[in-house]
């Protein structure tokens, strides 16, 4: 899971915060470049020139490439998304779908979108808890920004406690950030399915980024519980991510390569 603060509109900003609490959507602008799944962009600085040739009087055009590129290929179902506006953090949302593009059915004027449901957690509190600050390579002027920070993990701790509950629309299941930094100190920030280094292909852009999988989800648990980062905890690439997922029931990290290592070869 990954924790995003999202601009709900520079113009409309309320209205925006309540429309996306009552249609159940979160949404971003940038229209007139047309649907991201048609774009095949290979990386944000394709979307930021399509923005350019789309608005050419637009100064800021560098600003929505990245937030569009994370919006589209980098957010996922189960992240948590802080919606601000008015320079304020208004709320809570969880990502509950795949993006998609809807020029008939615009949330405030957007039709970049996604499905997603408002939380009572507090986006103060959520906030804070991930460190105050956004990720390593984000800017905070962009409209939708990865939080968080690395944090090295005490000495004196080899277990954190994790899976607390929260009353919300559904369940939201708490993780601890300590125990995801705790792991990519042990692992690093290569794929251990296939391999890949987002640093090694999109550089400085893509330094420190990877999804972390716990190999027992939370969600089958009946409370808190105490993880591993070295042993219930593993990095992924958002593809494998994915796969492991895909289906009933949640596929093995070995079960995985095994799989990649028989396509290779086929």
């Amino acid at each position: 899971m990954q924790i995003w603060r999202l601009v709900a509109h520079h113009e409309q900003g309320l209205a925006a915060v309540e429309a996306m609490k009552s249609q159940g959507r979160i949404a971003i602008g940038w229209n007139d470049i047309g649907d991201l799944r048609e774009i095949a962009a290979k990386d944000s600085r394709a979307i930021t020139k399509a923005i350019k040739g789309a608005y050419p009087t637009l100064k800021n055009a560098h600003l929505g490439g990245p937030s569009l590129w994370d919006f589209h290929r980098s957010m996922c179902p189960g992240d948590l998304v802080i919606i601000s506006s008015l320079n304020a953090r208004r709320c809570v949302f969880r990502v509950t779908g795949d993006y998609f593009f809807d020029e008939e059915d615009q949330l405030c004027e957007y039709s970049h979108q996604r499905a997603a449901e408002l939380t009572d957690l507090s986006a103060e509190q959520l906030w804070h808890e991930v460190g105050a600050c956004y990720a390593d390579g984000y800017n905070q002027r962009w409209t939708l920004v990865l939080c968080g920070a690395e944090e090295t993990p005490q000495e004196e701790s080899a277990t954190y406690q994790e899976g607390s509950r929260h009353s919300v629309t559904a369940t939201a299941i708490e993780r601890n950030p300590a125990a995801r930094a705790a792991c990519l100190t042990h692992f690093g920030y290569d794929c251990q399915a296939c391999g890949f280094n987002f640093a090694s292909t999109y550089g400085e852009h893509g330094k420190h980024y990877i999804h972390v999988h716990h190999r027992v989800e939370l969600a089958s648990s009946d409370g808190p519980v105490y993880t591993d980062p070295e042993k219930d905890l593993i990095p992924l690439c958002p593809n494998c991510h994915a796969m492991v997922h895909r289906g009933k029931d949640t596929m093995s990290v070995e079960a995985l390569r095994q799989l990649l290592d028989e396509n290779k070869a086929s």
